[in-house]
């Protein structure tokens, strides 16, 4: 894992670096509201939303006169929270995630209207597990590896719609659901566990030129 985070940063770059001149960069932080499902021998929960911060880099690409591809690296924080008979499981799980979305565009006078989607793919960092009840609170770190708390890597489908305003300006909304299973062994139970958020972004783009 340690090897796939500079791996995903180079990637990030490299394909920004060759489509330089058809490319426009800025950066983006907001909220995302998370939750989770997991399953533990045919028993099935869906957590409670949880919200939580994200700070990335993204870039547009374009590929015509209305599409463009449009790829960025996220820190964000996933998660939820699960309450039952007088206990509190929080879950903060803290991801690094590159989304590969084309893009349509729709131009007007003031900005840019644009919406689409693609796969992204998600490397697990850090995290923290919350236990309380009404006698005491216990807080647990968050391993991520093959043999861990919760496997390292996700691949996840992305929805984003959003506007760009003629300034650089951008607020955007997008929809991540995990395809893969991230949970790992249970006590030999067979085990499963689903991400998804919503995320709600505000940034500003550096304009670039656009194909006519």
């Amino acid at each position: 894992m340690k090897k796939t985070i500079p791996a995903c940063m180079s990637l990030f770059v490299l394909m920004n670096f060759a489509n330089a001149q058809q490319s426009s960069f800025g950066f983006t932080a907001g909220a995302v509201f998370a939750s989770y499902k997991v399953t533990i021998s045919s028993v099935s929960v869906t957590s409670k939303t949880k919200a939580g911060f994200t700070l990335g880099l993204t870039s547009s690409f374009a590929m015509g006169k209305r599409f463009s591809f449009e790829s960025a690296l996220n820190f964000l924080q996933k998660g939820g929270v699960i309450k039952e008979e007088g206990t509190t499981d929080k879950l903060t799980t803290n991801y690094l995630e590159l989304p590969l979305n084309f893009v349509y565009n729709i131009y007007s006078a003031k900005g840019i209207f644009f919406a689409g989607g693609g796969p992204s793919i998600g490397v697990g960092l850090f995290g923290k597990d919350r236990y309380s009840d009404y006698t005491h609170s216990e807080t647990t770190n968050i391993l991520f590896g093959e043999s861990a708390d919760i496997k390292p890597y996700e691949a996840g489908i992305n929805l984003l719609a959003g506007y760009r305003f003629k300034r650089g300006f951008i607020v955007t909304l997008n929809y991540n659901a995990g395809l893969n299973n991230t949970a790992t062994t249970i006590d030999d139970y067979s085990s499963k566990m689903h991400n998804r958020y919503f995320g709600l972004r505000i940034g500003y783009m550096i304009p670039g030129k656009r194909k006519k």
